[in-house]
């Protein structure tokens, strides 16, 4: 059964055209695939049909979310005229990995702050930091996780007293620019929904800085999707935590996008039930999840973020709505490794 979309006022119109209008970087493989789990589907004895958003395809830096929202933050740090461009996360970052990768291809200088202790020569390291390096990332490690923006404020004035030009990316590339990658991503969705005759009933996917979330929340409503629930799965923080960053960041795309104030707004579904220890840390829940789906449809899920969402969708599905369900895949499997790069010179 295919729903018939919304009515699109002038105003989401408008909208949509200031967002094609944006300055934008083709740095992806997209559209990504969309495909259908039937084996999963029949393990689980569910009734509607389950697709999977391949998201983990899109590309450079072995691929991730990321991907969409740097197109939007590279460029506008090329239209700034940028030598440098700086970002923060942890040790196995995607985010701070496809930034490296991009930064790379772009000829910019890549900094990164991450927080924890720098790997030992010699030893095995995080997939994710090996590949900073290789990439010729520059590396700076501040101890906690709370230090890491007051590091990278002062990394980019040091950077401006020098003479360079740093453009700085917030974690995770959440900000309301990097956002409108997500934005636009709902309407490949709805372009590849249309070619195959449905349209989803839900879409689940993991959720954290909120920047993928807010995203989709507002390509929704400019779709004229409002009806589709979407649930975001929290990897590490609480529901209100994650639900007032998804705000935060919509007040951002209405101005962004000229709407009115509230154009936007939403009362965002996270699910916080599944973080199990925390951030970074697998649970059983999500190792029960990522075994089921490399089991059924040979396809493999990350410990941090896509596990525990499809162990939210597996346990949420009999309250989702009517209708075939999306699990949108946002990469990370990098985390599942480890190497000693020294061991190739990188």
């Amino acid at each position: 059964m295919i729903a018939c979309p919304l009515p699109v006022t002038n105003e989401l119109r408008d909208a949509r055209s200031r967002l094609a209008a944006l300055a934008r970087l083709s740095l992806g493989h997209f559209p990504t695939p969309l495909v259908p789990m039937p084996r999963l589907q029949a393990e689980l004895n569910e009734s509607r049909p389950l697709w999977i958003k391949h998201d983990d395809y899109s590309g450079p830096g072995f691929g991730g979310n990321k991907v969409r929202k740097l197109e939007f933050e590279l460029a506008a740090a090329q239209a700034s005229g940028a030598t440098d461009v700086l970002t923060t996360g942890g040790l196995r970052s995607n985010h701070c990995r496809i930034t490296a990768a991009l930064a790379a291809s772009l000829r910019f200088r890549c900094h990164l702050v991450l927080n924890g202790e720098p790997p030992r020569s010699g030893e095995p390291e995080p997939a994710s930091h090996g590949l900073y390096r290789a990439y010729g990332a520059q590396i700076h490690y501040v101890a906690r996780g709370q230090d890491r923006a007051p590091a990278l404020e002062a990394l980019a004035n040091e950077l401006s007293r020098s003479g360079r030009r740093p453009h700085a990316i917030p974690l995770g590339a959440s900000t309301p620019l990097g956002a409108c990658g997500f934005t636009r991503a709902v309407f490949e969705l709805q372009e590849q929904c249309a070619t195959l005759g449905f349209t989803p009933g839900a879409i689940v996917h993991s959720t954290s800085s909120a920047g993928t979330q807010a995203g989709l929340a507002a390509g929704l409503r400019l779709a004229g999707w409002d009806r589709i629930r979407q649930i975001g799965v929290s990897a590490d923080d609480g529901a209100a935590t994650i639900g007032n960053e998804v705000r935060r960041i919509l007040a951002g795309l209405e101005s962004l996008l000229g709407m009115r104030p509230g154009a936007l707004d939403s009362q965002p579904h996270v699910e916080d039930a599944f973080t199990g220890s925390g951030y970074g840390v697998a649970s059983t829940e999500g190792n029960a999840a990522m075994s089921l789906l490399a089991r059924c449809e040979g396809v493999v899920l990350d410990p941090v973020y896509t596990a525990k969402a499809m162990a939210g969708l597996i346990a949420l599905r009999s309250g989702l709505p009517e209708g075939p369900v999306v699990f949108w895949h946002t990469g990370g499997q990098l985390a599942l490794f480890e190497a000693q790069f020294d061991r190739f010179g990188l």
